[in-house]
């Protein structure tokens, strides 16, 4: 995972880490916090698994295993979120290779997904057979899926030579729901399919009124299937593109979808997707992220009227898979503590994490690929750190500081004040001279002269190797190794460095 050279580095920089309170930092700013007792009225109430994953569904059978052969490291990946938050976070099997995926029930093999070139990210189609569902049966027991479904035509499906789209879906739901029982949180039929009207699977008169339709249609058939009833509530609805029309009745967005038919009866949750091209000017730039996520907090508020919870069902650094040296960085794990803690401060349920065998922004690497061993990459270190801000679950968050490249948020544990987090979004490259780093120092409240904090560093945010969380790091059989180390609040004041994030807890 990490060089003999970058092994070096890291044992340099952790005695400098912990012993920072002793050092002499260049000190740039001061900022004094003062986070109120209790959270505003209304303001959400999030689990320990507010922050989950998705992964692209071609790519389960690599981050899963089979009966034969269990992915291992991945399973330890997962346990590893459950160690420190109290609960397996809900991985939402789906993406655009769902709607390219057929179930064959008499085929030997789990999948079939012949790739156009070595260098695509994802197959052309996938073929599933029954084996299909030993993957989902790896993760550690307790682990539940929203399960991806196609959404072919209903009749004179072309494509794939599918026929009947209908009958297709229905029989994937039925062979999903039979094999993975109480596993299963939520099916959702079909991706991003608001930008389908006028392509190869939908004409260009088919609108979010007629989406609705057929979505209640499969899914009442999928429901009788199953139950012999027309109404089950066990749909994920929607998956959009990530939102930016509102107002109009005819935008294709999750307001609409409930005005045209989608019910609580059903969809136990919509979704909606987000990405957020250098390190600097968008990840960074907190000004971006804030302008995206308005969106997100103003159709959460909407569909909270009506009982269905408002989920990101998929999201990332970067669309289209991330980027190279962005996405695969320290920047990435910064960004992800930022982008979750705003995300849990407003009407936003859940958050599900993308990810994919051949994707840069992925949190983990499952399989050998490209010439290197399974291996999780930076933004599994923010995972890691948000596992511990949402530990135990029933918190709420408020935000404290919104900079353009600083943000502070209170942590709320039933209502009480339980910890403070902090993230420095300004650059710092590993070849900067380290003594110059700067550090904004936050004066805390005087009761909080014995609070700890886990700090998440490394020499720099374009880099990928030497990161720690409270002075540990993943080794190579995703172990969370190392002695665990935590700074104190000295002088009444707690440092972040450009490029850091720290969790302060009473």
């Amino acid at each position: 995972m990490a060089s003999a050279a970058s092994l070096v580095i890291f044992i340099w920089l952790m005695p400098f880490v912990a012993s920072k309170e002793f050092s002499n930092p260049n000190i740039t700013r001061t900022i004094t916090l003062s986070p109120p007792s209790s959270p505003a009225p209304g303001r959400q109430i999030v689990d320990a698994a507010y922050q989950s994953f998705s992964i692209e569904f071609s790519y389960m059978a690599d981050y899963g295993g089979n009966n034969s052969n269990p992915n291992l490291f991945s399973k330890q990946v997962v346990q590893n979120l459950h160690d420190i938050s109290g609960a397996y976070p809900i991985f939402r099997i789906g993406g655009s290779t769902q709607n390219s995926a057929v179930y064959y029930p008499n085929q030997s093999v789990a999948i079939i997904d012949p790739f156009s070139s070595v260098a695509s990210d994802q197959p052309s189609k996938s073929m599933l057979g029954p084996a299909w569902f030993e993957s989902f049966q790896q993760f550690p027991e307790g682990t539940q899926y929203i399960y991806g479904l196609n959404f072919f035509n209903p009749v004179n499906e072309t494509l794939f030579n599918v026929g009947n789209g209908l009958d297709q879906c229905v029989l994937e739901a039925y062979a999903a729901h039979t094999a993975l029982g109480d596993s299963l949180y939520a099916f959702e039929i079909g991706n991003e399919v608001d930008g389908w009207p006028g392509g190869s699977r939908r004409p260009s008169n088919w609108t979010i009124q007629s989406y609705v339709t057929q979505w209640n249609q499969y899914a009442t058939a999928i429901s009788y299937n199953l139950t012999g009833e027309g109404a089950m509530r066990l749909f994920q609805g929607c998956a959009f593109e990530a939102p930016r029309h509102i107002g109009n009745r005819t935008f294709w967005n999750v307001q609409n979808a409930e005005l045209d038919g989608m019910r609580s009866n059903m969809a136990k949750t919509v979704s909606d997707h987000e990405a957020s091209p250098t390190i600097e000017t968008t990840l960074f730039n907190r000004t971006n992220m804030l302008s995206r996520v308005w969106y997100h907090d103003y159709l959460g508020n909407i569909t909270a009227q009506s009982g269905i919870e408002y989920v990101i069902g998929e999201t990332n650094s970067i669309s289209c898979q991330g980027a190279f040296n962005i996405s695969d960085v320290m920047a990435s794990a910064v960004w992800a503590v930022d982008y979750t803690m705003y995300l849990s401060s407003l009407r936003v349920s859940r958050v599900h994490f993308h990810m994919g065998t051949r994707y840069r922004y992925s949190p983990w690497q499952p399989i050998y690929y490209n010439d290197t061993e399974p291996h999780v990459k930076p933004i599994y270190y923010g995972n890691l750190f948000n596992a511990a801000v949402f530990a135990g679950g029933n918190k709420q968050i408020e935000v404290l500081l919104n900079e353009t490249n600083f943000g502070a948020y209170a942590v709320y544990n039933s209502r009480i004040l339980e910890s403070i987090v902090a993230v420095n979004l300004n650059m710092w490259n590993w070849t900067f001279d380290l003594i110059r780093r700067p550090y904004t120092a936050l004066v805390l409240p005087k009761h909080w002269e014995k609070a700890t904090i886990s700090r998440l560093t490394s020499p720099g945010v374009d880099i990928a190797e030497n990161i720690a969380f409270a002075g540990q790091y993943v080794n190579e059989n995703a172990q969370i190794v190392g002695k665990k180390t935590y700074d104190h609040v000295v002088s009444g004041k707690v440092l972040v460095g450009a490029g850091e994030a720290v969790l302060i807890r009473l």
